[in-house]
């Protein structure tokens, strides 16, 4: 029964229970031997845990992205350091000025920002039930990785140190929010599209109906949308008082 442990609902198990009792004393062994070979199967968590491992090497897989193009970003900031440095005013002293003394409307700046937000998750949600669905969530991953690479090479350039500090209190409340939303928005994508595409390899599709499926993932996306909303609320009202206070070390 131990080794059976976990799998009380499948009803292979119920037979081999049953058989069981209907065997002699010198079977049970082999029984035993059954029920184990059958926890070898794709409903076992050992198997579970190979699909974990699977999840957690393709985040892993993200990650490398990202700092890629973080890394990327860094590139492009040195091969094009005067575009971004001298014709264009991100982050200098003026930008910074004007950030200081700027009065934001934060009902207008909210619906801004929510409207931004959101439609990164629609766009990234109808790019999953496509066949580049996955790779759109990769080329997300990267091209994050490159405007963070981008904005802070801009300010440790400008301002060293205090740049990047700069750039962390302008980001750091929301992206509390915002990270894992954008994470649990890739997961989603990428299992959606799985699902359409390779069903044979979709492992949340084996349990339960497809009703309770797109009932599961319906729920998943509004709960990401509501988080996505929520750090829009940080940005909107929360940000610009303590991006303020840090300009005034500038």
């Amino acid at each position: 029964m131990v080794l059976c442990k976990g799998l009380e609902q499948d009803v292979y198990v119920l037979d081999i229970f049953v058989y069981l009792r209907r065997v002699r004393k010198q079977h049970i062994t082999y029984v035993i031997l059954i029920a184990g070979i059958y926890c070898i199967n794709d409903r076992t968590p050992g198997k579970r845990m190979y699909h974990v491992y699977k999840a957690d090497s393709r985040h892993m897989s993200w990650l490398y992205l990202y700092l890629g193009g973080l890394l990327v970003g860094v590139f492009v900031i040195n091969i094009w350091r005067s575009l971004f440095l001298n014709d264009m005013e991100l982050l200098n002293a003026a930008s910074l000025n004007r950030l200081q003394y700027l009065e934001v409307d934060k009902g207008a700046f909210f619906l801004y920002v929510v409207k931004e937000r959101i439609g990164i998750v629609v766009a990234l949600g109808l790019l999953a039930t496509t066949y580049v669905g996955i790779y759109a969530v990769s080329v997300f991953a990267l091209w994050t990785g490159a405007m963070a690479g981008i904005l802070l090479s801009v300010a440790s350039i400008r301002y060293g140190i205090k740049g990047i500090v700069l750039v962390l209190a302008g980001t750091m409340p929301q992206y509390l929010l915002l990270v894992p939303a954008c994470i649990m928005l890739m997961d989603w994508c990428c299992k959606l599209s799985i699902a359409l595409y390779h069903p044979e390899k979709a492992y949340e599709m084996k349990y339960g109906t497809k009703k309770q499926y797109l009932l599961k993932k319906t729920v998943q996306i509004l709960v990401i949308a509501g988080i996505m909303i929520a750090g829009s609320v940080v940005e909107s009202y929360i940000n610009p008082m303590l991006l303020s206070f840090f300009i005034n070390f500038f």
